[in-house]
C-alpha cells in the first residue's frame, strides 16, 4: 500500500487549496511513467511470469518504475498490463492507463 502522504500528493494536486510540501521519507519512493525500451524487455518479461499471464505484444508500451525497478507495464494500443504482484501497484497502473491515452490521441 502507498504512504499516506504519497496518497495526499496525489490528491492535492488537483485540489484549490494550495498544495503542502511533504517530505520524502526512506519508506516512500518515487513513481515514473516513461516509454519501454528494448532494455526493459527481461523486466517486462518478468513481470508477465509474476502474474502468469502471457507477455505484452510488441508495440509501444509504458512502464512505471518505483524507486528505479520497474513494477508495471502497459500495451498502449490495447490497455492490457502486466504487474508485480508482490508491489502494489493500483495506482502506478492508473497512471500508466492515463498516459497511454494521452499518447493515443
Amino acid at each position: 500500500m502507498f504512504h499516506p502522504s504519497t496518497v495526499m500528493q496525489l490528491t492535492n494536486v488537483s485540489s484549490r487549496r494550495k498544495p503542502r510540501r511533504y517530505s520524502t521519507t526512506a519508506d516512500e519512493a518515487a513513481v515514473l511513467i516513461r516509454p519501454a525500451s528494448i532494455d526493459d524487455e527481461p523486466d517486462i518479461a518478468r513481470l508477465a511470469a509474476l502474474e502468469e499471464r502471457p507477455e505484452l505484444a510488441g508495440g509501444e508500451r509504458l512502464v512505471g518504475e518505483l524507486g528505479g525497478r520497474i513494477v508495471a507495464a502497459l500495451e498502449v494500443r490495447s490497455g492490457r498490463a502486466v504487474a508485480d504482484p508482490f508491489v502494489p501497484t493500483t495506482a502506478i497502473l492508473e497512471l500508466l492507463g492515463l498516459r497511454a491515452a494521452q499518447v493515443r490521441r
